[in-house]
């Protein structure tokens, strides 16, 4: 059973980063230029949330997924931060995933993530301009967003961009 859970992560996790890498090749610079904290994804339940709901505080959408080495490193540290900076929200948006796999990571690996919310389709960080996972962005209470940071954050970076917030 876990064989076969861990080839299908796998399996998942390559056809994201083909989506990923597609979207990046396909993708238009001036795209980013106007991103926004707005969009629908989907709770646990399966329920739309949009993501302009939250405008009104300053909010960081890191972009992960169980399968992602980096991802699953810089996760207990942007958990602690979030319990840590209560001004901001913080919002786990699983990509490509379902609710099942990051209930079972996060027993596996005894970490307490609130209310994670999922991008089945990866279609909104692509519109983002994602080029790969983990992604984390940054807006401001108005919902601009100020940065965007590819790849694995160190706690010192995370802090930096919070400093802006």
């Amino acid at each position: 059973m876990s064989t076969t859970r861990n080839w299908i992560q796998w399996t998942a996790g390559a056809v994201l980063l083909l989506a990923l890498g597609l979207g990046l090749f396909l993708r238009r610079p001036e795209a980013e230029a106007g991103v926004r904290l707005e969009g629908q994804v989907q709770t646990a339940a399966g329920e739309a949330f949009d993501l302009a709901s939250l405008r009104g505080q300053p909010v960081v959408v890191n972009a992960w997924a169980t399968w992602c080495g980096p991802c699953r490193r810089e996760l207990p540290m942007m958990l602690e931060q979030a319990r840590a900076h209560k001004h901001v929200r913080f919002v786990f948006l699983n990509q490509g995933e379902g609710p099942e796999a990051v209930r079972a990571y996060l027993e596996e690996a005894k970490l307490d993530m609130p209310d994670p919310l999922f991008d089945p389709s990866t279609e909104l960080v692509q519109r983002w301009g994602a080029q790969g996972l983990p992604t984390t962005y940054f807006f401001d209470a108005e919902g601009k967003l100020v940065a965007q940071h590819p790849g694995e954050l160190k706690e010192e970076q995370l802090l930096g961009y919070l400093s802006q917030l």
